[in-house]
This record gives structure tokens, sequence and C-alpha cells, in this order.
């Protein structure tokens, strides 16, 4: 990442959880990343359940264990973390009780949150790895999540092969885009990707989004799915029609580019159109972009709703890092 950004007037730390799993390493080298990139420390929080036993001897030494079990991978992190960026300065936190709740508190004091997609499992189970969707829908900052990548669940990439055959390209034959390729086999690298909705840059994930690729020196790709620039509903499929919906959320998503580009002239920016879920073009997209961002709830999603319809898809089949922007309705 280009080291050269803007100058911040923020020194809320970058959070980043820990739970000795080799994705929170992973999610760890992207919180270094962050902080370097910002000019912020790094802090680490791991948790530990509390103990919920009878006998009050054996309460304690299980409390005891546990808790040095934290501290003993804390550890570990804070010399991984010196040996992969010594510039940035590291401090920890240990908590006792739930993760989520023990990340959210410390969530309020900080910047960004990165978490790995999944934590260890077994004995180990409920830390946290295993809370980033509770955290991404409560979280008062941005929350980074980072999947294992190469090594991702084989549930992860069967979900991920199967929405690459449902993702199809929107095709407009005023403006030729019959040579435009599906979201499956379009290339985002070198880009952060954003989900544009009604909102348009009033979305808070949109204006994430820009921040983020003019400080890292990125591209910034707008995509737009099944025209919901232009308010029609997701599901709408009027044959007669959709061309003429779909023209419309064009010329919204290319006034949207241009002013942004207006305003960032250091970003390239790039918009896309797409017919089909935009949960299952997110997740494609998250195959080569640097990063995708999307917002905790989108427009019109029920205020019930911890996460909306979209983010959840993306943060399930994500197969590359998904940011999610708090956003309130």
């Amino acid at each position: 990442m280009n080291k050269d950004v803007r100058s911040t007037s923020s020194t809320a730390p970058v959070l980043v959880g820990i739970d000795g799993s080799e994705i929170a390493l992973r999610a760890l080298d992207r919180a270094l990343a962050e902080a370097s990139a910002r000019n912020v420390p790094v802090r680490l929080i791991g948790a530990y359940p509390v103990a919920i036993v009878g006998e009050p001897g054996l309460e304690a030494r299980y409390r005891e264990a546990v808790s040095q079990e934290c501290e003993k991978n804390l550890l570990a992190a804070v010399e991984h973390a010196r040996q992969q960026d010594p510039q940035v300065p590291i401090d920890t936190i240990s908590a006792e009780g739930d993760a989520a709740r023990s990340v959210l508190r410390a969530a309020k004091d900080c910047s960004l949150v990165v978490l790995g997609k999944r934590g260890r499992g077994g004995a180990l189970r409920g830390r946290i790895g295993s809370v980033s969707n509770a955290v991404a829908a409560h979280c008062p900052v941005p929350v980074i999540v980072v999947p294992p990548g190469e090594h991702q669940d084989s549930s992860d990439r069967e979900q991920a092969a199967s929405q690459a055959q449902e993702a199809q390209d929107v095709q407009l034959t005023e403006r030729q885009d019959t040579q435009r390729v599906p979201a499956s086999e379009t290339d985002f690298s070198g880009t952060v990707v954003v989900g544009v909705d009604a909102a348009g840059d009033e979305n808070p994930a949109v204006a994430q989004a820009i921040e983020y690729a003019a400080a890292h020196g990125l591209g910034l790709s707008l995509v737009s799915v099944n025209g919901a620039l232009s308010g029609t509903p997701e599901w709408f499929q009027d044959q007669y029609n959709q061309t003429y919906y779909f023209e419309e959320s064009l010329k919204k998503l290319s006034a949207l580019a241009r002013s942004i580009a207006e305003r960032e002239p250091g970003v390239e920016v790039t918009d896309y159109a797409f017919l089909g879920r935009p949960g299952r073009v997110l997740v494609q997209a998250t195959r080569t972009a640097d990063l995708v961002v999307v917002g905790s709830r989108g427009v019109g999603g029920f205020t019930g709703l911890l996460l909306g319809s979209v983010s959840q898809a993306v943060l399930a089949g994500a197969a590359g890092p998904v940011m999610v922007v708090p956003t309130k309705h």
C-alpha cells in the first residue's frame, strides 16, 4: 500500500482482534498496513470467556488458564507485528467476557476495526474471528473483515462459484454494452469497489470508499446493480421497461462518477452497472478488488435488521477483504 497518504488529525488506533489463529495474524497484517497509512498505532485485543463453573477452586483455575492463554496469544501477536513493521506503535487489551461485546467497547476509542472472518473452533469457539458479523452490525466505526484467502473454507469456495453463475452484466444495445464482460469476469484489481444505491454519495459507504481510495493511491469502482440508483426494486424484471430503468440508472451512475472525479482529481473513477443481485455481484468483486466497501444497511432496509441483506451476503461469500461502514436509517 502507498504510505504517501494524506495527513490526518486523528490519532485513534486501529483495533484488531487476536485469538491465536492464522486468520487473526492475517487480520493483524492488514491492520498494520492500515495503521501505517494513517500514521496511527495498532491496538490488539484478546478476549476470554467468563468462567461458569460450580466449584470456586475449579473456576479460579479455569479463569487463570484462559486468561494466560489470551495473554500468550497477544504476546505472540505483538512479536509478529514488530517483525512485520517495527515502526507502528503497539498496545494490547486483554478482556474477560464475550468477544463481540469486548471489541465493540474498545472500538469506541478507535478509528477502524480489523477482524478475521473466522477464528479458532473447538475450545476457542466464540472468540474474535467468529464474531465479525456481530461486530460489523453494531460497530460505530468501519470494520474490515479479512477472509482466509487461498485457504478459505470449502463452503466459501462453493458459494462464490455458485454466485459466479448468477451475476450477469447489464446489456444495453444503445451503449454497446454487449462488449462488456459479466461481473464474474470483471477485473477490479487496483481499485476500491463500492456498492452504490439510491443514496448516491450521501451513503457513508461511498464517502468512506472515496477517502480510502485517495489515501491509498487506488482507483475507485462504483458498482450499481439492477438499477438501484433509479430506486427500482431489486427484483424488477419487466422485459418491456428494463432497458429504460437501466438507462436511467446508468445516467445517474455516470453523473456520480463525474462528480467524484472532479472533487478527487487524483482518483481514477470507473462506473459499472450489472444485472443480478447486489450481494452476488459484489461477492464477485471481492475476488480481484483491493477492498470492497458496503454499508451496514442500504436504502430500503428494515430498521430492525442488524445487517442488511447485501452486506450479509458479501461477508458470507467474500474471497477478499470487505469494509462494512456504519449507516443509519
